[in-house]
């Protein structure tokens, strides 16, 4: 095994607990507002990371360049779209507040016990 091919996979790795800290996120936050800041940041993060590893591995000029153009393009419209969805949900007055999947899991187990 190569250096390449070790900081590559090493790349993919990091990446990977990148998007996993994202998809954490947005089980674990209390509201909109929180899950939409770990994601418009984790997640771009970690794809970034893992194209980067896989044209390490690849090696190829023209497959460089789409993962380049992919990287670009999502760091560009996660943070957008993140922004375009808080803005609709403050200005329709909708609670941000909406429970998350944990909290609620939580709250029916909690219940299950008192049985």
């Amino acid at each position: 095994m190569t250096i390449l091919e070790l900081v590559a996979i090493s790349l993919m790795v990091l990446g990977s607990v990148f998007t996993l800290l994202a998809a954490i996120g947005i089980v674990r936050m209390p509201d909109l507002y929180c899950r939409l800041s770990a994601t418009s940041k984790a997640a771009p993060f970690g794809v970034g990371l893992i194209l980067a590893g896989t044209v390490l591995v690849v090696g190829e000029v023209s497959f460089s360049l789409q993962a380049a153009a992919v990287a670009i393009f999502i760091t560009i419209t996660s943070p957008v779209a993140a922004h375009a969805v808080a803005r609709a949900v403050f200005r329709t007055d909708t609670s941000a507040n909406i429970e998350s999947p944990s909290i609620a899991l939580d709250s029916k187990v909690d219940s299950s016990e008192d049985e």
